[in-house]
Order: C-alpha cells, then structure tokens, then sequence
C-alpha cells in the first residue's frame, strides 16, 4: 500500500521494483520470496517479519518439505543489511501473552510501528482498532506489545523461551525420548524390543539412523493411537488456545463406515462432539493391538505396517554382519528408508511401494559388496 498526504500524490497503487520504504511481514514465506524481495532495495527499505514457521500448501504434496528459514532470513539480510531487517517471533508471542496467535498481525503492525516504519500517530492507530469493533482490546495490547518487543527483545524472547519445549540432544537422550513414547504408545514391553535392536549398532550415525526409523514404524498411528492422542491432547489444547467454543467436528475416514471415492479410497465425514467420549474409549483398547483379537489389525494398511517392521528387524540383524567402514553409508541409507514413507492409506501404500525399490536395490548392493569399479577407486 501507498500513503500520502494527499490522495492526488498517489499515481499508482502498486508499489514498484525497488521503491518498497517499510515491510511489514507476517509470513517469512511470502515476506523472503523473491516478487517481495524485488519490490526490496538496500538503503531504502526497511522490514520487520514475524519470524514462525507458517506451513504452506507445498507440504501436503512433498513428503520432503521443509521451511529453510535459516536461508530466507539470509535472503532478508543479505539484500538490505542486517540492521535494517528485524525478526520476531510473533506468533509465539501472540498466544503467550494473548492467549491466540490470531493477534501476532497486529502485534507485528505494533513492533514495525516502534521501529519508525508507519508515519502514522499512535492515537490514530488506537481509533482504527476502535472502529474495526473486533477484538478491539485485545488487538490493542498486540500493538503494545510488539512494541515492547522491540525496545526489549531478550526480555520478550524469555517470555516465550520457558512455554517452548526442551528436545532432546544427544543419541541417548533422544533414544530415551522414543523409549517414553513406545511406553504411551503400547507399554514397557515395546520399549525393551525397540532398545534391544538399537543397542546392537556402535557407530553413531547408524545407531540414529536405525532409533528413528524404527520408532517410526513400531508407532504406526492406529485407530488407538488416534484415539489416545485425540482423548489426551484435544480438549488442553482447545481450552487453553480458544475461548467460548460452542462445539467440535471430527473429520475422519472411520473404518468400516467411511464411503468411497471415484478412485475407491476412503472419503471424510464430519462427527460431532460426541466421538471424544467414544476415543477415550477406544484408546483402552491399545493392549489388543497387534493380537488375534484386534478388529483394526485385518485390514490391509495395518498387515502392511507389521509386515514392515517385521522386514526391518530382518535387515538390521542382516546389516549387523555386513556393515563396515567402507559400506557405512549404504547401511546408513538402507535404515533410514523406513523414514520416507509417510502418509495413510494410499498415500502409504504407494510409497511404500516406492522405497521398497529402493530396498531391493540398497540390500543387493551390501549382499554383493564395490562393483569393480568401485574397488578401484
């Protein structure tokens, strides 16, 4: 947007390469991609970006995406200098001081406001939140305290830093952390058969690379899972996120009841509130998992998932007499498949499929040691 003081000085509305004087980002995305940037110049433009990660609609299409924020906020830099761009993390700010990150927009406004980036009066800007009659003091303090944000960001970054969990660093620590959720998960039983087979590998960087894939594929998310985390995590999360909520819908593709598409997968229906009693049943039901006596473990999806895990406990034992010093990484490729098949469903099912290939390809390359080729170099 353009502004002036008179409407007659305003000649175009858009904004023209090089000629932006204040970015005020609320996505890192759109803010670090590169239309924005062109509209960017050194020396005349200054920008204050809410620093969270905001997932795009990449993500539901690329298994393998991930934010590079450390290169977006470089991209920031790099162009206009480090003095002229700051970071704050917005909406973390938002939903500890506000209780909801539906504020982090205007508490950003309030932070660019601070930094000199609006020719705009507080006062003015107080009378704008009147009128708009939403959320009018709650939207006021936003603007208050991204303002304190900037006059005091290792205070502000403190009072974010004690709400953020503390992940684990080291291989042991993180192995124990699998453990724990093995236990949540199934019970003490699962943990031990989970660090048994992780405790055979020495070498760190294989030792890891097996942890991860086979927690991931001893904690398929069934029925029970789903149930478990819905019944133990959903109503904390919604009391302490949102306020006066009238009721809740549950989107599933339940077993059995779902209908079909035209390509045969199942489809999504909506269920009212009632099913969180239902899950809080159901996640009772988690000692029958894996047993004759579980009605989910018929189904195609699940006899694929312990058919996997029953395969990979096979290639690490398998791995244990092959690897050495110079198929390490090989061994270390062939673990971390288990890693890139995500998704349910058919989703699943066709990547599966897909590193399954790989597999073959990887367990030959081991069984039959450097081509001739390869022993050369």
């Amino acid at each position: 947007m353009r502004l002036a003081h008179d409407a007659a000085d305003i000649n175009s509305i858009r904004v023209s390469v090089g000629e932006a004087d204040a970015v005020i980002g609320g996505d890192m995305v759109v803010t670090a991609g590169a239309k924005m940037l062109g509209l960017m110049a050194r020396d005349r433009t200054r920008v204050v970006c809410n620093s969270h990660e905001i997932i795009t609609g990449e993500f539901t299409h690329n298994t393998e995406f991930s934010l590079p924020s450390d290169g977006m906020e470089l991209a920031l830099t790099g162009r206009l200098g480090e003095q002229a761009v700051s970071f704050l993390e917005a909406t973390e700010l938002a939903r500890v001081h506000l209780g909801d990150s539906i504020y982090a927009n205007v508490l950003i406004l309030g932070a660019a406001w601070q930094q000199g980036l609006l020719p705009l009066s507080h006062a003015s800007i107080m009378t704008a939140l009147e009128l708009n009659r939403a959320g009018v003091e709650g939207n006021k303090r936003a603007f208050e305290i991204g303002r304190w944000a900037m006059v005091y960001p290792e205070a502000a970054r403190a009072s974010i830093r004690r709400d953020v969990v503390t992940l684990p660093k080291t291989l042991a620590e993180k192995i124990d952390f699998r453990a724990d959720r093995l236990v949540a998960y199934q019970g003490k039983r699962l943990a031990k058969r989970y660090r048994k087979l992780v405790e055979n590998f020495t070498d760190e960087t294989l030792k890891e690379a097996v942890a991860k894939s086979y927690h991931k594929l001893l904690s398929y998310k069934d029925e029970y899972e789903v149930a478990r985390l819905h019944s133990e995590m959903l109503e904390k999360a919604v009391v302490e996120q949102f306020e006066d909520v009238k009721s809740l819908k549950f989107h599933l593709a339940a077993p059995v009841v779902a209908k079909k598409d035209k390509d045969g997968h199942p489809t999504k229906r909506a269920f009212g509130p009632w099913m969180l009693g239902l899950f809080g049943l159901l996640k009772k039901g988690k000692v029958l998992r894996g047993t004759p006596f579980d009605p989910f473990g018929y189904s195609r999806e699940r006899k694929m998932e312990r058919a996997l895990i029953r395969e990979f406990e096979r290639d690490m034992k398998e791995l244990l007499g092959l690897v050495n010093r110079d198929n390490l990484e090989t061994c270390v490729a062939l673990a971390e498949l288990p890693l890139q098949i995500r998704g349910f469903g058919h989703v699943k099912a066709r990547n599966t499929a897909e590193v399954a290939k790989q597999r073959e390809a990887l367990l030959a390359q081991l069984r039959n040691g450097p081509t001739v080729a390869q022993a050369a170099e």
